[in-house]
Order: structure tokens, then C-alpha cells, then sequence
């Protein structure tokens, strides 16, 4: 297997583990492929093991590995995750996160899935409807009844 840092070294330029790169020099034999999301991103599971000893996994980080040597770490400075300065590789703001709002109708999109939300409304239009069948009832029932006993009168 080659290694990398040796690369980096030898070239004193930076490196970037892409698919290629990793098929090509870091896969060793049999080994599990990586799940590539492009040619340079890929994603790592999150494994640990329980109390039986049994390995889990617990979900998926995507990575991007860059190798580069300390002179260029000094020459090109970038901030601790999506801190200034931001660069190599852009990190763009957070989506989907939530954002307090006085208006409850904004809150109730944002605290509430659209699955459940379809759910919701689903259940309140039944609701509605049988609130509306009672009361149409509740007053027609004594009308009809009351043209019938004066109709046999």
C-alpha cells in the first residue's frame, strides 16, 4: 500500500484522497469499498459495538481527506469548521435548522414534518365532519319529527 503523507512529502504539494486515488494506491485486497458521493467526497460509516460485542453501525459521516504538508497548513490558514476564514473546501451555512418565530404558523412548519403535518390535517378535516354531521342532527332530527307528528294530526 502506498502512503500518502509519503506523496505529500516527496511533492510538497497538497493531496487530495479522492475515489480514484484510493482505489488506486490505498485499497488493500478484499477490503470493503467506500461509498463515494462524487470523486471527491465519500462516506464513512459511524460504527461501534454493544454490550454483546456485536459491531453497529450508527449512521454515515460524508468526508473529504486533503493531505497537506505543515508550510502550506502555515501559508493557507482556514477557521475551525465553518469559522473565518472559510476555504478549501467552502463549508456553506447550516440548512434546516430551526428559527424561533412568533408566528405559530411558521413554529407549527418547522417543529412539525410535512408527513405529520398531512396526517394532522387529514384527522381535523374527519373531525370537522363529524362535528358537522352531529350538528346537522342535532337540529334537522326534531324538524322531521315535528312535520311528522303534525302530518298525522
Amino acid at each position: 500500500m502506498k502512503v500518502p503523507f509519503h506523496d505529500v512529502d516527496l511533492t510538497k504539494r497538497p493531496l487530495l484522497i479522492g475515489k480514484k486515488y484510493y482505489n488506486d494506491y490505498m485499497r488493500r485486497e478484499g477490503e470493503k469499498d467506500l461509498e463515494w458521493d462524487d470523486e471527491e467526497n465519500f462516506w464513512l460509516p459511524m460504527n461501534s459495538k454493544n454490550d454483546m460485542g456485536e459491531i453497529k453501525c450508527n449512521g454515515y459521516v460524508m468526508m473529504r481527506m486533503d493531505i497537506v504538508t505543515a508550510e502550506y497548513g502555515e501559508k493557507n490558514p482556514v477557521g475551525s469548521g465553518r469559522d473565518e476564514p472559510n476555504r478549501e473546501p467552502y463549508l456553506p451555512p447550516p440548512v434546516g435548522r430551526i428559527s424561533f418565530s412568533l408566528n405559530p404558523c411558521t413554529m407549527y412548519k418547522q417543529l412539525i414534518g410535512p408527513s405529520m403535518r398531512r396526517k394532522i390535517c387529514i384527522w381535523f378535516a374527519y373531525v370537522v365532519c363529524a362535528v358537522l354531521c352531529v350538528l346537522i342532527a342535532y337540529y334537522i332530527v326534531p324538524v322531521v319529527i315535528g312535520d311528522l307528528i303534525s302530518s298525522g294530526i
